[in-house]
């Protein structure tokens, strides 16, 4: 019982390591374009405001 119980605390220890020191799953440089579409229209918004 010992021994599984230590077998299994090494197990849980590398998988914490790995998944640590791994990069996360999918892509990381990902661009948003719908972000970038309405920071676009908000700047245009708000520089059509500011020239009043």
């Amino acid at each position: 019982m010992v021994t599984f119980l230590i077998t299994l605390a090494v197990i849980v220890a590398l998988a914490t390591l790995l998944s640590h020191y791994t990069a996360p799953a999918g892509s990381t440089n990902v661009t948003d374009r719908d972000r970038q579409r309405m920071q676009a229209e908000l700047s245009a918004m708000h520089g059509r405001t500011s020239n009043i």
